[in-house]
């Protein structure tokens, strides 16, 4: 049994958390024994207590890439554990611990795309660190792989494995009216969503912006903005400024996102960057069409056209006539949202990821 230690220093859950969960569901369990360490309070603790995987907290690496104090109690765990495997997710300290215990292999999944690419000596530096600290690295895009090299990362060091997400199930349609009904939606309205985190990278401000020329147009769209972060007051005035109130709905943090996914009509992501969006797959293995900033890894999950539509970063009007072509096409909505659900079940499932990431270790223990 290969034993593997995951490390994850967010005390959010994100979309490394997801990611991180969706492989525990899935991991073979015969073959890899596999434990987590968390930073102390992180919420994911009690998600990962329900798969019956053991975890360990460790002070101090809360939200940090880097926290020297750890490393000391990352390496006793790491050598206590004798891992083969150590994964990590941001986590540089993880990372130098791994090396100090001579772990057979060090793998660090990147979830993000740099936009801050530094140059010249300062670049071969940090790529000559990352390469020291990582026998591999593993990019949930093609888009952040090319972004490694740009940043001065070897290419042979780096493997695409695409996020994968489980399925959602398709709740009745009783139940999906009652849960419109909770955020007074009408049955004729077409609900435009938006799942992200409410940060500036999200670009929920240019998603506001857009509905405000959308409403103006067809009276049947309704906006939900789920989820919460630092900007949730700021983007709650600017929707009072735009006398919104009424057709953009705050849900806040939601559990189940999945009943959310039910009742969306169509899937918005406007982020400024994007290095492989889960709630995309998410919305398309419950069929919903997908509207998406083309950046990042985007244009590898939505196929301009067929199960849905890019636009250019920051573009409202473009982004606002993409959203009024699906609002007013029952059809089309319905067209894309199949074939979105067919290219998700064939190429971005739980299952398929953790196969490969499995593969990936097996590969690296017997070189």
């Amino acid at each position: 049994m290969i034993k593997v230690i995951h490390v994850l220093s967010d005390t959010n859950i994100g979309g490394a958390g997801r990611w991180l969960l969706n492989f525990l569901k899935y991991v073979d369990r015969e073959k890899f024994l596999v434990k987590v360490v968390l930073p102390q309070g992180s919420l994911l603790k009690s998600k990962i207590e329900e798969l019956k995987i053991e975890s360990f907290e460790v002070p101090g690496m809360a939200d940090r890439s880097f926290d020297i104090q750890s490393i000391k109690a990352l390496y006793k765990i790491v050598k206590r554990e004798r891992a083969q495997v150590v994964h990590t997710h941001a986590s540089l300290s993880a990372r130098i611990a791994a090396r100090m215990a001579g772990v057979k292999a060090i793998i660090h999944t990147k979830h993000c795309i740099d936009q801050d690419i530094k140059k010249g000596v300062k670049r071969d530096i940090i790529a000559a660190v990352n390469t020291l600290l990582s026998h591999k690295i593993i990019a949930v895009a093609q888009a952040a792989k090319e972004n490694l090299i740009a940043s001065g990362m070897p290419e042979h060091r780096i493997t695409v494995i695409h996020n994968g997400v489980e399925k959602l199930d398709i709740i009745p349609l009783t139940e999906r009216e009652k849960i419109r009904a909770k955020w007074n939606i009408k049955p004729d309205d077409v609900v435009v969503g938006i799942v992200a985190r409410l940060e500036e990278i999200k670009g929920h401000c240019y998603f506001i912006e857009a509905a405000h020329l959308v409403v103006d147009k067809n009276k049947r769209a309704k906006f939900l903005i789920v989820g919460t972060g630092s900007r949730e007051e700021e983007l709650k005035k600017q929707v009072k400024s735009l006398g919104l109130e009424e057709k953009v709905i705050f849900t806040g943090h939601i559990q189940d996102v999945g009943k959310i996914m039910n009742i969306i009509d169509i899937n918005v992501i406007s982020s400024l960057s994007e290095a492989l969006c889960l709630s995309l797959i998410e919305g398309m293995s419950v069929g919903k069409p997908c509207i998406a900033t083309n950046t990042g890894g985007n244009p590898e999950v939505v196929l301009d056209g067929q199960n849905g539509l890019l636009v250019p970063v920051k573009d409202v009007p473009k982004l606002a006539e993409a959203i009024l072509k699906l609002v007013e096409d029952d059809k089309l909505r319905e067209q894309m949202g199949m074939r979105g659900k067919k290219f998700m079940e064939e190429h971005f499932t739980a299952q398929a990821m953790t196969k490969k990431i499995e593969k990936t270790y097996e590969e690296l223990i017997m070189n």
